[in-house]
């Protein structure tokens, strides 16, 4: 088995290639950098912004991973050119170009729950919801997954293309802004926390699970498609804050809720219903958050 993964270092690309190196595969990594976090066989540098990925090497691979994102993190403050170059231009022209060279493997790219934008829906969202998501779009993060999504949903191709939407991904390693980490942290380092109100309801999904999930629709013949991924949490920020603070002992502050305001914060309710993909691989992800808290806690020293 060959796989390979086009982005380095971030977080759900190191938990793929480090779940491809347990299983004993042959892993290359193209990226602007080389991985930091595990080992590997060859590492291609590549920029996409240029467009000097080298296609027919890429094609050695059984399964090629596209773990390359931006906008997801607001606080890098990325342009809107590299946001769209990176999570819509890139991703379709390697589509185009598996088609030319007559790809006969397995290529997966992601979409996100915050494609549904500004949904007043308080209910989990099908494949279907998601592909015709119509709902005011906050950032260019949402409108360039949107693009990818619809642009997959459309294409006409041979080799097997499975796009898989995610909800919130977590675990330790995870980005030190993101909710968890930062809770976890502050508590830690004795901040000041600062929410916005909280009740912005979310989905979860331990980044553990994705890797899992790919290898079983490998060895399954997952037909291509675009397939919801259901993560088993559905809580609130204020749920998860609660949560962190009951593991270490801690009461609540106050006036630590309303405190600022995100781009997210209209998207009241973000929810997948993972149904299709229950019915085809017979899998689903069983990681609570509630169980790994500990993990994160840990990692930070205490």
């Amino acid at each position: 088995m060959k796989i390979a993964i086009i982005g380095t270092n971030g977080f759900l690309s190191t938990t793929i290639a480090k779940y491809a190196m347990e299983k004993g595969w042959t892993l290359d990594m193209y990226g602007l950098d080389k991985p930091t976090q595990h080992s590997y066989a060859q590492f291609y540098p590549i920029d996409l912004v240029s467009g000097n990925l080298d296609v027919d090497k890429l094609c050695d691979a059984d399964i090629i991973v596209y773990a390359v994102g931006a906008g997801i993190q607001s606080n890098l403050n990325e342009s809107a050119d590299l946001i769209y170059a990176l999570n819509v231009n890139a991703p379709v022209r390697i589509c185009n170009a598996l088609k030319q060279t007559d790809y006969k493997g397995v290529f997966i790219t992601f979409g996100s729950y915050f494609e549904l934008g500004e949904t007043i829906l308080n209910h989990p969202e099908t494949e279907d919801g998601i592909i015709n998501a119509n709902a005011p779009a906050p950032t260019d993060y949402v409108v360039s997954k949107r693009m990818l999504t619809r642009f997959v949903s459309s294409y006409k191709h041979e080799f097997t293309h499975w796009h898989f939407i995610l909800p919130t991904i977590y675990g330790v390693g995870e980005n030190e802004n993101r909710l968890i980490p930062y809770t976890i942290k502050s508590i830690i380092q004795g901040k000041a926390l600062q929410f916005t109100s909280g009740k912005q309801i979310r989905q979860y999904l331990h980044v553990s699970e994705v890797p899992a999930l790919l290898w079983i629709a490998y060895q399954k013949g997952l037909p291509s498609g675009i397939y919801n991924i259901q993560g088993p949490d559905v809580l609130s920020v204020k749920d998860v804050v609660t949560l962190i603070h009951e593991k270490m002992g801690m009461t609540i502050p106050n006036d630590c809720f309303g405190a600022i305001s995100r781009d997210d914060i209209d998207m009241q309710y973000l929810c997948l219903d993972g149904e299709l993909l229950h019915k085809a691989l017979g899998y689903i992800p069983k990681l609570r958050l509630k169980d790994v808290i500990e993990e994160y806690i840990e990692s930070y020293g205490k």
